[in-house]
């Protein structure tokens, strides 16, 4: 066996290491980005569930049913109950994208079903009549229709 071959091998152990380390560090990279999302995640629900302490009518029935877009103007309640649905779905949908759109894995995160089922008019009827269309895929839009029906 020549220098030549012996080179040729060193070199080829030597990329297929570099590959092996490069696949390594974006697998760690990536897990770590899982990891970040994830908490927060958590950050976004703590906040949310803050909110929902602090201005309880948010999340009682009577309340939520009686949405209409129209009392956004006249109601600084609704105009917060609006942010608040707003701020829920978009936290929803992150959910959503994070969880790989696993229905099970987000069940198993949130209670997304009695919030949807909660904030079921609002999502009906946004103060923009686009709002849910352009703000959001028609995947997620679907997975949230599935839970109102």
């Amino acid at each position: 066996m020549g220098s030549p071959t012996i080179y040729s091998i060193v070199s080829i152990v030597i990329a297929i290491s570099s590959v092996i380390v490069s696949i390594v560090n974006l697998c760690t990279i990536k897990n770590f980005k899982r990891r970040d999302e994830r908490s927060e995640l958590d950050r976004d629900l703590e906040h949310i569930l803050n909110i929902a302490v602090q201005y309880p009518y948010l999340e009682q029935q009577y309340f939520t049913k009686a949405w209409t877009p129209e009392k956004v103007s006249t109601d600084e309640k609704y105009a917060r109950y609006d942010i608040f649905c707003n701020r829920v779905y978009n936290f929803l949908h992150k959910t959503y994208e994070h969880f790989d759109k696993d229905k099970s894995k987000i069940e198993d995160f949130v209670d997304i079903k009695s919030w949807i089922r909660l904030h079921q008019y609002n999502w009906k009827n946004p103060v923009d009549p686009n709002e849910n269309i352009d703000g959001y895929d028609s995947d997620f839009r679907d997975f949230i229709n599935k839970y109102i029906k």
